[in-house]
């Protein structure tokens, strides 16, 4: 078994614990042990990257994608967009699996769900919208909202149903010309473009390669994170607090590897100053 540096172990430890796991048995816990470090950071940020953060947010609509589904849900989606406006959580109207297959091992009998594709390969959540009831009590619903989720903004690019996961369904027809009509909104006529690439394993080529990065990262900085003199030249950058207030190096700093969010560096756990490495992209 790979040994690895104190501070990877721990970061490696707490993805293991963070990322829900199919089967939820020690087969499974061995099985991510002996995963690389960037694979482990490939299906930490593959899950991560389906929650959305709760904050406020401008509610924006793509006219090309509200279509004939509208009417039927226009009561549930006037509720649900005072929500979004109102910056309540989010992730409960996500589905289920968000919470319980966060990563499935492979060859276990259960199909490899763990990755959502519309959001990897369109940039698109979906929410269900359903009422909650005594009966329905998570609001599971065949009304389906599609929508980019940014830091200020939250774009409706179109309202389906299930259907528009089943693949060459007309309902999956027309919400793909939708898709593609969104992606490609600001590409001048005849200039050709390309969805976002995803990998074989149906992995994200954006999230693969910053995996990679944030291995090769931690290898190399992680030694200086002992070193008085890269010490020095973090706190040379004049980092602040949570509140913006500037805070002074550390007689003797503590530092851990660490994800705000999708955003991964170094944390001084002290001061609880954050030394971003990679943004990732914020929302």
């Amino acid at each position: 078994m790979t040994t690895y540096p104190k501070r990877i172990k721990a970061l490696r430890s707490e993805v293991i614990r963070a990322v829900p796991r199919v089967p939820n048995d020690k087969h499974a816990l061995v099985h991510m042990e002996g995963m690389h470090t960037r694979q482990l950071i490939l299906a930490f940020v593959t899950w991560r990257m389906r929650m959305i953060p709760a904050k406020p947010r401008t509610v924006k609509f793509w006219p090309a994608g509200i279509g004939p589904h509208y009417p039927r849900m226009r009561q549930a989606l006037r509720d649900f967009v005072a929500k979004v406006s109102a910056g309540d959580d989010l992730n409960p109207f996500l589905s289920l699996g968000v919470n319980t297959r966060g990563y499935i091992v492979p060859g276990q009998g259960a199909a490899r769900d763990d990755r959502d594709m519309v959001l990897t390969r369109m940039g698109l959540h979906h929410f269900h919208i359903g009422a909650r009831s005594a009966s329905n009590p998570t609001g599971r619903s065949d009304h389906l909202v599609f929508a980019e989720v940014t830091a200020d903004d939250f774009i409706v690019v179109a309202l389906s149903d299930h259907n528009a996961f089943r693949m060459g369904s007309p309902e999956s027809l027309h919400f793909c010309r939708i898709c593609q009509s969104y992606i490609g909104r600001n590409v001048p006529p005849g200039q050709g473009y390309m969805l976002n690439p995803g990998m074989s394993s149906g992995h994200s080529m954006t999230v693969s390669l910053f995996s990679l990065k944030c291995e090769d990262e931690m290898q190399r900085l992680d030694p200086l994170l002992d070193d008085p003199a890269f010490i020095d030249k973090l706190y040379n950058g004049h980092p602040t607090d949570q509140d913006g207030q500037p805070v002074g190096r550390p007689s003797k700093p503590s530092f851990k590897w660490h994800f705000d969010d999708l955003r991964f560096g170094i944390l001084e756990q002290k001061t609880l100053v954050f030394f971003c490495i990679f943004p990732f992209f914020t929302r």
